[in-house]
């Protein structure tokens, strides 16, 4: 029978000398393997349970250890909690640390996602000697547009997490150092949480999320998101990745970004040659294919393409050098929607799309309760567009 041993609340020091709570999974009497890594501020025990794209006891079986880590400032981690903007030096320090140990061949792979695939593209911008390749999904390349605004407007879903995912634990590690919270003795009301105005004097961001404060202070895509942005640093990212995502995710396009990104941009011939992306007929987090307004079919849902062994078969193509034939694949993967199929691809744009450009038309009331704005294929006459200008 085999044991799988695993250690919980490691504290790995980071450069600053703040703390990090580490749980690894490993085999017993196995020897060094190579380390599967996921960063979380989601609370590093609900990893183990799985998911429907990995599942951790499942890559241990295969002969991986697997390293869950929470982030700084979040659950058993000492900190403080400052989005994204942290995770580049804490996570190389991390890689450093897994490669290092002695149940550790040296070589590391990433997985997770949404804010777990910020947490492998960050750093991966620095090239750490231990990164071979990443499988991040539902994540986001740029972290003003698409995250914090969109087109210039500031978007309320980062609220919203902010209030539903930041804020509770916050006040229970506040709670846990023996502090007194107003918030503590009664629930969180996220929906009157959003509903407040402005939100730079709301309690619950002054007082738990002081950050949310320099994004509101940043409106337009100047220097300061750089630091957190994957798209400012494909040149310098070398590992193969493996790009997941849904129809309805609300980071689709970031996705085809860092694929697209990646595939021109990558640091190396062998991390542009060794993208690859899949896009299923799902929404951020229910990769199951099944909508109450929509049904796709049994072979829609993450587990009939078994996305925990595309995991596998990805590391250790890459982990384990199995010459497994993923490099010789189509890098698309998309699920057809309509006629409910799956079919790969040679490359994203689809190398045979046709562009066809559409034009708003309107008689003048497109803009009322009532308009009648329509698009079409037929573009409107010259005069008809050059009127409001030369005909007042």
């Amino acid at each position: 029978m085999t044991t799988i041993l695993i250690e919980k609340n490691i504290m790995v020091p980071m450069r600053d000398g703040v703390r990090l709570a580490t749980d690894v999974y490993r085999l017993e009497g196995a020897p060094p393997a190579s380390v599967l890594l996921a960063r979380t501020p989601y609370n590093k025990e609900y990893i183990v349970a799985g998911s429907d794209t990995f599942n951790i006891l499942r890559a241990v079986q295969a002969g991986y250890t697997v390293v869950a880590q929470d982030v700084r400032g979040r659950y058993a981690s000492e900190g403080a909690f400052n989005p994204h903007f942290q995770e580049t030096d804490d996570g190389l320090d991390a890689f450093a640390w897994a490669a290092a140990q002695p149940w550790s061949n040296g070589v590391v792979g990433t997985f997770g996602g949404s804010y777990l695939g910020a947490t492998q593209w960050l750093p991966a911008r620095e090239q750490p000697p231990a990164l071979r390749a990443m499988a991040p999904s539902i994540t986001f390349s740029d972290a003003y547009e698409g995250v914090a605004y969109q087109g210039g407007a500031k978007v309320l879903h980062d609220l919203r997490w902010v209030v539903a995912n930041i804020v509770p634990a916050e006040i229970e590690r506040r709670v846990a150092r023996g502090e007194k919270t107003p918030e503590s003795e009664r629930p969180l009301d996220v929906n009157a949480a959003l509903s407040e105005l402005p939100l730079a004097s709301h309690p619950f961001i002054r007082n738990y999320a002081a950050f949310y404060l320099d994004w509101l202070a940043h409106p337009t895509a100047d220097a300061y998101w750089v630091p957190a942005s994957p798209n400012a640093g494909y040149e310098q990212i070398t590992a193969p990745a493996l790009n997941i995502s849904g129809w309805y995710d609300i980071f689709l396009w970031s996705t085809f970004q860092n694929y697209m990104g990646m595939r021109q941009r990558g640091g190396t011939e062998h991390a542009r040659r060794n993208q690859r992306v899949i896009i299923g007929p799902w929404t951020h987090m229910n990769f199951s294919g099944s909508f109450p307004e929509r049904e796709f079919g049994p072979s829609a849902s993450s587990a009939a393409l078994d996305l925990p062994g595309l995991h596998l078969r990805w590391f250790d193509r890459w982990l384990k050098d199995e010459d497994n034939g993923v490099d010789e694949e189509p890098p698309v993967t998309i699920f057809v929607m309509g006629i409910d199929e799956w079919r790969t691809e040679a490359d994203w744009p689809l190398p045979d799309t046709q562009y066809r450009p559409y034009y708003l038309h309107s008689n003048g009331q497109a803009n009322t309760r009532h308009g009648n704005g329509t698009l079409s294929t037929e573009p409107l006459p010259w005069r008809v567009l050059a009127c409001p200008l030369l005909c007042r």
